[in-house]
């Protein structure tokens, strides 16, 4: 089923200090489930793969760099979302020249045995910088902390 909604940029409440947008339907009716829930959002136009995670103020979405990149709105803005639950098995893609490195440096394998959450973070960490040598400086880094 799909969902559509405009939702407000917040502030999320507590130690982390994301900018999300709150589903404002009940999770556990609409995807029965009170956890996370994998869904496929196109957010102003923008299509993305995302998660809706709970709080004790409802389900979210993280309102992260690739969006905001995307959309260019900031916190108090509104957004326009069309949800649908995500059915399909992810898979974790990791970009060529990011293995092909980690591989040089034999890094590849200890990389791969991490948890899908903490290597897609990793990947986007890399990912989003703007200049070849601060990814490059990235992946180094990343090179270090997997042989420590």
């Amino acid at each position: 089923m799909m969902y559509e909604f405009d939702g407000e940029i917040k502030q999320l409440e507590g130690k982390i200090k994301w900018k999300v947008v709150y589903f404002p339907y009940p999770v556990n009716e609409v995807f029965n489930t009170n956890g996370r829930a994998a869904v496929q959002i196109v957010v102003d136009g923008h299509p993305f793969e995302h998660t809706l995670l709970p709080s004790k103020n409802g389900h979210y979405f993280v309102y992260n760099e690739f969006i905001r990149r995307a959309v260019h709105k900031e916190l108090g803005d509104t957004l326009h979302v069309i949800l649908t639950k995500d059915e399909e098995q992810r898979n974790l893609v990791v970009p060529d020249y990011i293995a092909d490195i980690l591989n040089e440096h034999q890094t590849l394998e200890r990389f791969l045995s991490q948890p899908d959450y903490l290597k897609r973070e990793q990947i986007n960490h890399i990912e989003l910088a703007k200049k070849e040598e601060t990814k490059n400086n990235r992946i180094i880094a990343l090179i270090h902390k997997l042989k420590d």
